[in-house]
């Protein structure tokens, strides 16, 4: 196996400027890395070779050391690929052959990604494992017998176990922050319009973003500044601040004002990582101007995001549940419930709140340059749990409320990237740095200088998944 498959995407970028190898080598280790790994993780549902090998060999042959060098791209199956199927995870669109690109593969492609094929995900989209009726339970590389995450945890897989540089991927309550923490990568959820895209049928929706997933942050700069687009076809559509097309570069972290919240004051979390967020805080937190526990202001958090999110589920799902009934799936179907038992005095007063959680964040972020919590409530769990029914002793009800320290940063509309943050009982522990809304190349830049102050503590390091153990798994 080729170890450089191992490195970061910008590690292998040095590489491919020194001449050392090629977008050939790259596309074709990748391609073996999956056929051996693939089985066991099922993280890549489609791939697309030959096109892929002719488009590495164009790349090398015109000597083009633009944009993504063709490093190898994965894309989420929620994305059109032409030629091959969107399924969205669902048997209804196993036949679903996209004959076009859409904007965001549309980006990849001409900013020299090489798309190498497409990632696994739940039913739909929707779960808290990325666990397909198609394709299968997607593996995380530390325990296959354990959730990825979801919805993008085919793509943290595939960077994770090296089937892939970089990965394409959503996010709406964490679908790209909870793999990354479950597999030990960087993934990001930018600020809401970055990455312009069509792909909402509801343009006016604030949850749902694009975003990239990778090895470490400065992996994840260089795909969102090759993912970033405006469209005034997407009405959300914004500017970036211009640090996100500059280098990735270390910041001083001896000048930041940082706030930290084990909860965001109502997000259901473990003791076990309560404990070990603050553990490995205390490693940390010395090199900041100052660290105080404090988070903004979320109001009704759960009671908004909830109500807002029904919306969107009865505006997406309510016409093809008349289509296609129990076809559609046990989490959609009990999701939908649940949405049509709203009326219209709960919408407008989440709308309401929602604007008013915005601006509590905006007004948080005068007075601290980013806020650190745990990127999870707990460890990863197995694929037969769905999702944890409980925490502590206490129930949850709904698969999606262990999440609420994720989307309780959506509802601000900051940028949030999880990075890793060593192992929590033999497991990849992530931590979830929000920053103010539109900074993202700042945001980015503080995550690199962390990570790479970690590089040298076992304990707060980027942890490498066994690709030996996993090959004979």
């Amino acid at each position: 196996m080729n170890e450089y498959l191992d490195l970061s995407g910008e590690e292998i970028r040095k590489l491919r400027t020194s001449g050392k190898i090629s977008a050939k080598e790259i596309l074709l280790a990748s391609e073996e890395r999956i056929g051996v790994l693939n089985d066991v993780l099922k993280a890549i549902v489609s791939k697309r070779s030959p096109t892929a090998l002719t488009e590495a060999v164009q790349i090398d042959e015109t000597g083009d050391l633009s944009g993504l060098f063709g490093l190898p791209v994965a894309i989420k199956d929620l994305n059109d690929v032409e030629g091959l199927a969107t399924t969205y995870g669902s048997t209804l669109f196993k036949d679903n052959v996209a004959a076009k690109d859409d904007d965001v593969v549309a980006s990849v492609r001409k900013n020299s990604g090489i798309i190498v094929g497409k990632t696994n995900v739940p039913e739909h989209g929707f779960g808290a494992t990325t666990t397909s009726p198609i394709f299968g339970a997607c593996g995380n590389p530390f325990d296959p017998n354990l959730s990825s995450g979801a919805s993008t945890g085919g793509g943290a897989v595939a960077v994770a176990s090296g089937m892939a540089v970089y990965a394409t991927g959503s996010d709406f309550a964490g679908s790209l922050r909870t793999p990354a923490s479950f597999c030990g990568v960087c993934g990001i959820r930018p600020s809401n319009g970055i990455v312009a895209t069509n792909r909402r049928s509801l343009a006016w929706s604030s949850f749902d973003v694009e975003g990239p997933m990778a090895r470490t942050a400065a992996d994840c700069k260089r795909l969102l500044m090759h993912m970033a687009r405006s469209d005034l076809s997407d009405p959300l559509t914004a500017v970036p601040d211009a640090k996100l097309f500059e280098e990735p570069k270390k910041v001083k972290l001896e000048n930041l004002n940082v706030a930290v919240s084990e909860d965001l004051g109502f997000a259901p979390m473990s003791k076990d990582y309560r404990a070990a967020f603050r553990k490995k805080l205390d490693l940390f937190s010395g090199l900041f101007n100052s660290v105080e526990d404090a988070h903004p202001d979320l109001g009704e958090a759960e009671n908004t995001f909830m109500t807002i999110r029904g919306l969107g589920f009865v505006a997406d799902f309510g016409p093809m549940a008349l289509e296609y009934g129990d076809k559609l799936g046990p989490v959609v179907l009990d999701e939908l419930e649940r949405a049509r038992e709203l009326n219209p005095d709960q919408l407008g007063a989440a709308l309401k709140a929602h604007t008013l959680t915005y601006r509590n964040a905006l007004s948080f972020f005068n007075d601290y340059d980013i806020l650190i919590t745990p990127a999870a409530a707990l460890p990863p769990f197995p694929h037969e749990e769905v999702y944890p029914k409980i925490i502590d002793g206490e129930p949850l009800e709904g698969y999606l409320l262990w999440e609420g320290i994720s989307w309780g940063i959506t509802l601000t509309q900051c940028p949030a990237v999880v990075i890793p943050c060593g192992l929590c009982r033999g497991l990849p522990f992530g931590i979830q740095i929000v920053g103010r809304h539109l900074y993202d190349g700042l945001l980015l830049d503080i995550a690199h200088t962390l990570e790479e102050e970690f590089d040298s503590n076992y304990n707060l390091a980027r942890p490498r998944p066994d690709i030996k153990k996993l090959i004979n798994h």
